[in-house]
């Protein structure tokens, strides 16, 4: 490659990274921030043919 096109790359790829670090994720709430989340269901519980 020549050296233009790897400056063109790495400037690409800067600019990528800026976009990725100031994205945000999903922030909680303020009145679930102390709360615990529910754990993850590993059993079914019953169903149609269950009974």
């Amino acid at each position: 490659m020549s050296d233009k096109n790897q400056e063109l790359m790495r400037k690409l790829i800067e600019e990528k990274k800026q976009k990725s670090s100031n994205q945000s994720g999903g922030k909680r709430g303020p009145d679930n921030l102390g709360n615990s989340r529910p754990g993850i269901k590993k059993h079914k519980k019953g169903g149609l043919f269950d009974k």
